[in-house]
Parts: C-alpha cells; sequence; structure tokens
C-alpha cells in the first residue's frame, strides 16, 4: 500500500478526530432539535388555549393581536432553535475533518 505524499515526499498527517468536540457538537444539535420540538409544542397549545383551532375567527381585536405577537415570539425561538441546531452541526464537521493537513 503506498503511503500519501504531498510535493517532495512529505506524508501527509491528518490530526485525530477531538472526541470532545464532536461530543460537543451531537449535544447542540440535539440541543437545538429540542428547542425546535419544544417550539412547536408551544405553538400548538397557545393556538388551542386561545380558540384559534377549531373556531369561528374572534371578533375580538386585541385576541387577534395576542395570538399575532405570541407567533412572533414562536417564530423567534424557533429560527433560535434551528441556529442553535447549526451550529451543533457546524462543530460536528468540524471535528470529522479534523485540523487540516500538517
Amino acid at each position: 500500500m503506498a503511503r500519501p505524499t504531498v510535493n517532495g515526499g512529505a506524508r501527509v498527517v491528518r490530526a485525530p478526530v477531538d472526541g470532545l468536540v464532536r461530543s460537543a457538537g451531537i449535544v447542540v444539535f440535539v440541543l437545538g432539535i429540542l428547542l425546535l420540538v419544544t417550539v412547536f409544542y408551544e405553538a400548538y397549545s397557545e393556538l388551542q388555549a386561545s380558540g384559534v383551532l377549531g373556531s369561528p375567527p374572534p371578533a375580538n381585536l386585541s385576541t387577534v393581536l395576542l395570538v399575532v405577537a405570541k407567533g412572533l415570539f414562536l417564530l423567534v425561538m424557533g429560527y433560535a432553535g434551528s441556529a442553535i441546531s447549526n451550529k451543533g452541526i457546524g462543530l460536528y464537521q468540524a471535528a470529522i475533518r479534523g485540523h487540516g493537513e500538517v
């Protein structure tokens, strides 16, 4: 089996996968997924409690504004959960790739 070489026959040495960073990436990813699940659960619970699902639209303007405000907060929470998941994937991929070639 031939050894990998680079410019002039030097061996390519890859950095070992850092198990701690890899584990941290998985933990951060799972945390982000749990936040997303929480957001979807909270959105469903709030919509059920407000009576928007399965009933005629509310005639009260304050009820509509309350539902819209809760929806905006849930949108922000969903965005944060997906951003955290993305960071976890980035950490995991960085650990898999290693620190480059030496």
